[in-house]
């Protein structure tokens, strides 16, 4: 009886032994998936804020190009402003010489 349970006791000290090693296989599996997965995600990280900051400095490349836009309008609107008090002021003060 003894003998029987000491080989009880061996087979299932070995099952939880391989057991054991199969997990522990399947946790260092796992781990190293997981560090493919968050290097991935580290890159993809990396990409987006580069993406992002390229497009923050066409942002306000385009701002800029906006703000000398509005500028060269509001020159323009002068000009023509003062072009058309000219015309104004050389037809007789503002009346048409009909």
């Amino acid at each position: 009886m003894l003998e029987t349970a000491a080989r009880y006791i061996n087979r299932h000290s070995q099952t939880i032994d391989l057991r054991s090693r199969y997990a522990n296989e399947q946790n260092q599996a796992d781990i190293t998936q997981l560090r493919v997965s968050l290097n991935e995600t580290l890159r993809l990280f990396s990409e987006l804020a580069t993406y992002q900051r390229q497009s923050q400095e066409e942002i306000i490349q385009n701002q800029e190009e906006i703000r000398q836009s509005q500028e060269e309008i509001i020159q323009n609107q002068q000009e023509i402003r003062r072009i058309w008090e000219y015309l104004l002021n050389q037809s007789g003060n503002g009346r048409s010489g009909n």
